[in-house]
């Protein structure tokens, strides 16, 4: 499955950092080796159950018309989404792969743009695989908002990312929150 550029660079750096790890560590990114995607990165931290922002680069912010520290991942999408959203985080985990979401931004108005949100999982300070490198990247053109601000996400489908090492991806389609298969 091809995904936009920059999120393939994205999936690239990670695997460049782990290496023959399961993971990479946290410490083994740089901001340097994000460069020109550092606006649209977020980190997640597990807190709990819950995922939460540990920070979010310029352009997320201001898509969500805010910072998004604190906030928990899941509550960007729509109530019913929220479980198998939570399920991919997961599963990026146990795989040890990244996983690409792609879905529907919705402003107030009712307006939206398609996006796709890499999540890459990492180990943090204690060797747990805890923290998740994001990347929000629109896929069409985000003047369609008119300056609003992102309401809500809506998941048209999810894919991990294959490893040349190991074969084909694990693909999840879902329409309207509801998962209809899973290759």
């Amino acid at each position: 499955m091809a995904f936009h550029p920059n999120t393939e660079r994205l999936i690239s750096a990670w695997r460049a950092r782990r290496g023959e790890r399961r993971l990479p560590a946290r410490t083994d990114l740089s901001p340097i080796d994000l460069g020109p995607l550092l606006p649209q990165v977020f980190m997640l931290g597990c807190e709990g159950e819950a995922e939460v922002f540990r920070l979010s680069g310029g352009l997320v912010a201001d898509l969500y018309g805010r910072d998004l520290r604190g906030v928990e991942f899941k509550s960007l999408w729509r109530l019913s989404e929220q479980p198998l959203i939570m399920e991919a985080v997961a599963r990026a985990r146990r795989a040890a792969a990244p996983i690409v979401l792609s879905a529907d931004a919705e402003a107030p108005s009712g307006d939206h743009i398609g996006i796709e949100i890499c999540l890459a999982p990492l180990t943090g300070p204690n060797g747990a695989a805890n923290r998740t490198l994001g990347l929000l990247q629109p896929t069409s053109m985000v003047g369609r908002l008119m300056g609003q601000p992102i309401r809500s996400l809506s998941l048209r489908g999810a894919a991990l990312a294959s490893d040349p090492r190991c074969g084909p991806y694990i693909r999840l389609v879902a329409v309207n929150g509801q998962q209809v298969a899973q290759v």
